[in-house]
């Protein structure tokens, strides 16, 4: 049967406890230094998923070995 899926994003007041910011451009530039995925409504606001914060995503690694 179908399964239900709740996506849960961040409210306003999360948002400001996240970024530590109030102000739109403010909170954009933080969720940028802290690598954190977002993405924007139609109305130019910003939406975080909740399980974004949750999950660890790899940092790619690259080198070179020099022989």
């Amino acid at each position: 049967l179908g399964r239900e899926v709740l996506m849960k994003w961040l409210t306003p007041e999360e948002m400001i406890d996240l970024t530590g910011y109030r102000q739109y451009q403010k909170q954009l530039e933080a969720l940028n230094q802290m690598g954190i995925d977002y993405k924007r409504r139609p109305d130019g606001s910003l939406v975080v998923m909740a399980d974004d914060l949750l999950v660890t995503k790899p940092k790619e690694v690259r080198f070179t070995i020099n022989g």
